[in-house]
């Protein structure tokens, strides 16, 4: 789990990076991104105790991140997917040791974090960095293979954007913490709050095929890797 705690973390962290304006070009903006997201998979799997392997597992994030920055095509989306099931077939095979910050972990008051294992905290960390902005990139990339009109309907719903790094994460504690009827509260007030912009479709149902298609693959990947835990 630590090692795709590193992965997770690296290109959750270089997509955050695209939130900040600034008028560099395209590629400049890929290399910063990119030169983000090794450094942090660097400094993490350091954390973590992968020792010299964080070399190499920072120059695979890296590569990672770069893939899944190009231009979308049909082998693209499949990368990171790949990744991940690579990671989770072969990560327990990377040597580790003891981790650098295990005392200070340890010593940390917090009663909540006594049972809980460094890598699964690592792993958690992660999947929430991944779910604030990375999978609004995903969600974005169902919704235009979905079709040019459904993706359209994004200029008229843009609250999407924010709502959904927003539900990601407190889905995603909540099934942590196994809280199922928050969650059920969650998905209803959603529909609560679309209702209105969805009874105004008519006949077209671009708006309801936007919502829906967009919640549901936003709350898939809340819930994607909580069986891990």
């Amino acid at each position: 789990m630590s090692l795709l705690a590193v992965l997770l973390a690296a290109v959750g962290t270089a997509d955050l990076t695209r939130l900040v304006p600034t008028q560099v070009s395209r590629r400049t903006d890929l290399v910063r991104a990119v030169g983000v997201g090794a450094l942090v998979a660097l400094v993490l799997a350091r954390a973590l105790g992968f020792g010299w392997h964080s070399i190499w597992i920072a120059v695979l994030s890296g590569a990672v991140v770069t893939a899944v920055s190009l231009p979308h095509t049909r082998w693209t989306p499949w990368v990171l997917p790949a990744s991940i099931v690579l990671v989770l077939a072969t990560g327990h095979q990377v040597p580790r040791a003891r981790p650098p910050i295990a005392t200070w972990y340890e010593s940390l008051e917090i009663t909540g974090l006594a049972e809980v294992s460094i890598p699964d905290a690592a792993l958690a960390v992660a999947v929430a960095l991944f779910l604030m902005q990375s999978a609004n990139v995903v969600v974005r990339r169902v919704l235009t293979d979905a079709g040019p009109d459904v993706i359209a309907e994004e200029q008229q719903l843009k609250g999407g954007r924010i709502l959904g790094p927003i539900e990601r994460l407190a889905i995603f504690a909540l099934a942590l913490s196994g809280n199922v009827a928050a969650i059920s509260a969650i998905v209803a007030a959603k529909g609560i709050l679309r209702f209105p912009e969805i009874n105004r479709d008519h006949a077209s149902g671009l708006k309801a095929e936007y919502v829906l298609v967009g919640s549901f693959v936003s709350w898939g990947l809340a819930l994607v890797f909580v069986p891990l835990f």
